[in-house]
């Protein structure tokens, strides 16, 4: 991997200016392909390289993998919180301490998800944006 002289990041790992970030995700149900706006997305949930995106009212299956679909979100937004969930931000309703640095994440709509410490770094900094 390649780095500038300054040190920053390599360009695959380079935060996306705000405005390349997805807006809306393309999902194929059936016979048809719609949008569904990133901004109505409570969590993404993996399984290899299917991902399940749910929303207050439905879930959809894309093909992708969540490595890939993470560094096209925008981080002010999303965050991964595990090996298999990337989750909204603003959806999280509480989170309650469990062990070993772990929490469980409530979100709108009842869901409940473990951030585990793998991802604790995150915990902090979602902390203290919201704090």
């Amino acid at each position: 991997m390649e780095t500038s002289r300054l040190g920053s990041l390599p360009p695959e790992k380079a935060p996306l200016p705000a405005d390349s970030y997805r807006k809306r995700l393309l999902v194929k149900d059936r016979h048809k392909l719609f949008f569904i706006k990133a901004a109505d997305i409570l969590y993404f949930d993996a399984d290899g390289n299917y991902i399940t995106l749910h929303t207050l009212r439905q879930t959809h299956t894309i093909y992708e993998s969540l490595t890939q679909l993470e560094q096209r979100l925008d981080p002010a937004d999303f965050t991964r919180i595990n090996r298999s969930y990337i989750v909204n931000l603003n959806y999280i309703e509480e989170l309650e301490s469990y062990f070993n640095g772990e929490y469980l994440v409530r979100l709108v709509g009842g869901h409940c998800l473990k951030w585990t410490r793998g991802y604790r770094d995150r915990v902090k900094a979602f902390l203290g944006k919201n704090c």
